[in-house]
This record gives structure tokens, C-alpha cells and sequence, in this order.
């Protein structure tokens, strides 16, 4: 027999997301490092930062992600967005890229079509 007392309430543990953002200069270049997970909770943030960083750099942004540990399908279109976003300025956007987590997800959405990539920041900072 089926009880009628209501159900437990949904417990959402209140955590930040796991997130890490860091810019730093490399000569005229900015250099935006990020770490741990790129997803649907940290994309707004991330986009952000981002946008800010583009907006105030004189020279070539370089985005490394071969901190993170996860990237989903909002990371990646945050990503493309950032990357058209930067068509217009002559300096442009690298990503920096490697290994499964992040390169492949890259590839098998297709977008490595659509951003600049490299395996590091130094051959990052070498494209014209």
C-alpha cells in the first residue's frame, strides 16, 4: 500500500564547481590556463574571464587546456564562440590541446575545424 506521506526532499550538496581560471603574460601574449572541469556549471565563468581577457590584450591569447579534466559539449561551444569571437582581431585565439580528455572530445565533435589549435603554449605563441 502505497504511504501517503510526502517524499524525502532532493538533497543538492552546495559545492562550487570544480574550476580553476589563471592569466598570465608571456611577453605581449596572455596566457588563460585553465584547470579541472569545463562544463555546464563553469562555462559562465569561464566565458567571462575570457571575454575579458580577449577584450583588454594587446597581443595573441593563448587558452590552454591541458589542465582539464573534463570538457563537455558547453565547454566546447564556449570555446568555437571565443574562437569567432577573436576572428575579428588580428592576434586571434590558440588553443592549447592534448591527450583524450580534452583533444579528443575536440576532434569527435568536430570543432577542431573550427579553432586554432597546438599541442603547447610554446608552439602556441610561434603561429603568426
Amino acid at each position: 500500500m502505497p504511504s501517503n506521506e510526502p517524499p524525502e526532499p532532493l538533497v543538492i550538496p552546495d559545492e562550487q564547481p570544480a574550476f580553476q581560471c589563471s592569466v598570465s603574460r608571456r611577453g605581449d601574449a596572455v596566457i588563460v590556463a585553465v584547470s579541472d572541469e569545463l562544463d555546464l556549471l563553469t562555462v559562465p565563468e569561464f566565458s567571462r574571464t575570457l571575454t575579458a581577457v580577449q577584450a583588454a590584450a594587446a597581443g595573441p591569447v593563448v587558452l590552454d587546456l591541458t589542465g582539464v579534466t573534463f570538457l563537455d559539449s558547453s565547454g566546447i561551444n564556449a570555446i568555437v564562440r571565443a574562437s569567432r569571437d577573436a576572428d575579428d582581431v588580428p592576434t586571434g585565439l590558440r588553443v592549447v590541446a592534448e591527450g583524450p580528455t580534452v583533444l579528443k572530445t575536440i576532434r569527435l565533435a568536430g570543432a577542431h575545424d573550427l579553432i586554432t589549435l597546438a599541442p603547447t603554449v610554446d608552439d602556441a605563441l610561434k603561429m603568426s
